[in-house]
């Protein structure tokens, strides 16, 4: 069975409180001790705690003095590069919590947003019921949500097999255009059209008498009719 993950918080029963220290007591000065012969290195404990009047001390207190003595005897950066009291503990307990605080904040207006947008969908409420910030994370998150399903969509794309058994190749991503600029594309593709040249084969060739040969627009309109041409021949 699974031991049962324990809070850390302050525990409010005094019985529970002494049981859960001279628990926690002996299990800290056993993982000092198998530090210092795993790691070769010199470390101690001391431990003082209002259930007994004097500290719990590991090594013997000769051996953790002179381990003190030594770390005293070092410079300064050294002995409070990773110094931790208790307000800094508390420091970083409270930006670890505002962090928190953040994303999940964060991960319920998502919720809502999806909620919101539901509703919207099912006729059950209008942009018109929203306020400005609503509706501005409304867009915010739809817009989110197509970006999402336009990289699922070009990422299977890219996955399909051509049909001879080859991979696909990679396919380039189209920008979406707004009606406005379908409109001018279409506006400039016709202006595009009636500037272009004609194409070679809408030009025929008239042989006039003594090879004064000349190119003529091709049978377009009103000049189907060959007799427009008058005497001259077609090649």
């Amino acid at each position: 069975m699974a031991r049962k993950k324990v809070q850390l918080q302050w525990i409010m029963n005094d019985t529970a409180r002494r049981t859960t220290y001279k628990k926690r007591m002996k299990g800290l000065m056993k993982k000092v001790k198998e530090l210092s012969i795993l790691c070769g290195i010199e470390a101690c404990a001391i431990v003082h705690s209002p259930y007994d009047p004097q500290p719990e001390v590991w090594p013997p207190p000769m051996e953790t003095v002179r381990m003190i003595w030594e770390f005293k005897c070092r410079p300064e950066n050294d002995q409070t590069k990773k110094r931790l009291n208790q307000e800094n503990y508390m420091r970083q307990r409270v930006v670890k919590a505002k962090d928190q605080l953040e994303k999940q904040q964060k991960k319920n207006r998502r919720i809502e947003m999806e909620n919101l947008m539901y509703q919207c969908q099912a006729g059950e409420k209008g942009l018109q019921d929203m306020s400005i910030k609503d509706s501005s994370d409304l867009m915010w998150f739809i817009d989110d949500r197509l970006k999402a399903v336009g990289h699922k969509m070009e990422y299977f794309h890219h996955q399909a097999p051509q049909p001879g058994g080859a991979a696909a190749q990679a396919a380039v991503p189209v920008a979406q255009k707004t009606p406005l600029e379908v409109a001018l594309e279409l506006l400039e593709n016709e202006m595009l059209m009636d500037v272009a040249p004609r194409p070679t084969d809408s030009l025929v060739t008239v042989g006039y008498p003594r090879g004064q040969d000349m190119m003529h627009p091709g049978p377009y309109g009103h000049y189907e009719d060959p007799s427009f041409w008058g005497p001259p021949f077609f090649t």
